[in-house]
C-alpha cells in the first residue's frame, strides 16, 4: 500500500513537473512576442525567421534564426545587429539568469553599407542576471572569439582572438558607496580581457605587431548613467561624474605597460584625467616612432629623445637588478587642455567623445 502511494506520489510530481515546463514555455514565448512588439515604440525593430522553444526537462532553449535588431532614433545613427542563430537559455527555477549562445553576429552603427563603426563577432557564450519584479539588469558576462572592428570603407581591421567582458551593476547606488566616502556611487562596474589584440588605431605600433593581453578594470560613478550624446553627458560630467580607471594593462613581447588613475570630461567633451603609469619597452618605442616622418623634426625628435632621457634616468644604476630596470619608465599621463601629455610633454591632440 506504502509503495503504491509513494508511486502516486513520484508519478504526480513528474506529471506536475511536465505540466509546469510546458505552461512555462508557452508563457515564455508568449511573452517574448509580446516584449517584441513593445519594442517597436522605443525605436527597436526586431525580426527573426523560426522560434522554438526546447531543452525539457532541464532548462528552457529559445532558439531564434536568422534574427536582425535595428534601433533608430532621428538625432542618432541607426545601429543593427545580425545573428544567423541565437539561442537563449532560461532554467525553470530560476528564471532571472540566462545563457546566451550565438554563431556569431554582425553590428552596425550608421547605414548598413557605409557603416561608421562595423564590429563582427565570431562564437559567442554569455549569461546575464536580471531582477524580473525591478526590471533591472543586474550582471552580464561575455566571451566573443574572433572579434574584428572598423570604421567607413577602411580595409584594414582590427582584431582581437578572444574578449571577455563582465558587466556588473550594483543592486542599489547607496550600497556601493563606502563610509565617509565623497566619491559619487558607482554606477557599473566594468572588467575587459582580450588576448593577440591587433589595434588599427594606432597605426605606429608601439606594441609591435599586436598585443599578447589586454586588461581593462573600470568603475563609472554618478548620480545617474549617462547615454551617448551631448546633453547626457553634460548632465553627467557637471554632477561630477568620472571613470576610475582601476587597472589599465597591455603586455606584449616589445612593451608592457599598466597605469590607474581617473579621468572625467572638460567642457568640450574631451577627455580629462590623470594616471600613473608603468613602462616597460621605452627603447622599442623611440625606434618605431623614431620611423615616422612626425618624428623626424622637431618638436617630435626633442619629445623621443626627453622619452628616452627620463627612461634612462629613472634606471641608471650599476647593480645587475637596476640595469634590468634600466629600460622601464615610471611616468604621469595626463588629459588635459584637449590634449595627451607624457610626462610633461604633448604628444597626441584628444578629440571629443561625441560630436
Amino acid at each position: 500500500m506504502r509503495l503504491k502511494l509513494l508511486a502516486s506520489a513520484v508519478l504526480l510530481l513528474v506529471l506536475g513537473y511536465v505540466f509546469f515546463w510546458h505552461y512555462m514555455a508557452g508563457a515564455i514565448e508568449e511573452k517574448f512576442g509580446i516584449w517584441v512588439s513593445q519594442q517597436k515604440s522605443k525605436g527597436v525593430s526586431i525580426k527573426y525567421k523560426d522560434l522554438e522553444i526546447s531543452g525539457f526537462p532541464y532548462r528552457m532553449e529559445l532558439s531564434l534564426n536568422n534574427l536582425r535588431i535595428v534601433k533608430t532614433a532621428e538625432d542618432k545613427a541607426p545601429i543593427s545587429l545580425l545573428s544567423p542563430h541565437v539561442i537563449l537559455v532560461a532554467f525553470p527555477w530560476n528564471i532571472n539568469h540566462g545563457v546566451i549562445f550565438s554563431d556569431g553576429a554582425i553590428v552596425h552603427i550608421g547605414s548598413s553599407r557605409n557603416p561608421a563603426l562595423s564590429l563582427t563577432i565570431g562564437k559567442t557564450r554569455a549569461s546575464a542576471k536580471i531582477d524580473i519584479l525591478k526590471r533591472k539588469f543586474q550582471t552580464a558576462s561575455f566571451v566573443m572569439e574572433d572579434v574584428s572592428w572598423g570604421g567607413g570603407k577602411s580595409v584594414k581591421r582590427s582584431a582581437a582572438e578572444e574578449v571577455k567582458l563582465h558587466i556588473m551593476q550594483p543592486e542599489t547606488p547607496e550600497a556601493s558607496l563606502p563610509f565617509n566616502d565623497m566619491e559619487l556611487p558607482i554606477l557599473m562596474k566594468v572588467y575587459l580581457e582580450a588576448t593577440d589584440v591587433v589595434v588599427q588605431e594606432i597605426p605606429v605600433g608601439i606594441f609591435g605587431k599586436k598585443a599578447d593581453q589586454v586588461k581593462i578594470d573600470l568603475q563609472f560613478h554618478g548620480e545617474k548613467f549617462p547615454s551617448f550624446s551631448k546633453e547626457s553627458l553634460s548632465i553627467w560630467r557637471d554632477s561630477g561624474g568620472t571613470v576610475d580607471v582601476k587597472s589599465l594593462s597591455v603586455s606584449s613581447g616589445n612593451m608592457d605597460m599598466i597605469l590607474d588613475g581617473e579621468a572625467t570630461l572638460d567642457q568640450d567633451l574631451k577627455p580629462l584625467g590623470a594616471f600613473a603609469a608603468k613602462i616597460h619597452g621605452i627603447d622599442h618605442i623611440v625606434t618605431i616612432l623614431s620611423g615616422h616622418s612626425a618624428f623626424q623634426q622637431a618638436p617630435g625628435a626633442m619629445i623621443l629623445q626627453e622619452l628616452r632621457r627620463m627612461s634612462k634616468k629613472n634606471g641608471a644604476g650599476a647593480n645587475p637588478e637596476e640595469k634590468q630596470r634600466e629600460d622601464t619608465l615610471d611616468l604621469a599621463i595626463s588629459l588635459q587642455g584637449g590634449l595627451l601629455f607624457l610626462g610633461p610633454i604633448p604628444v597626441y591632440e584628444l578629440a571629443p567623445v561625441v560630436d
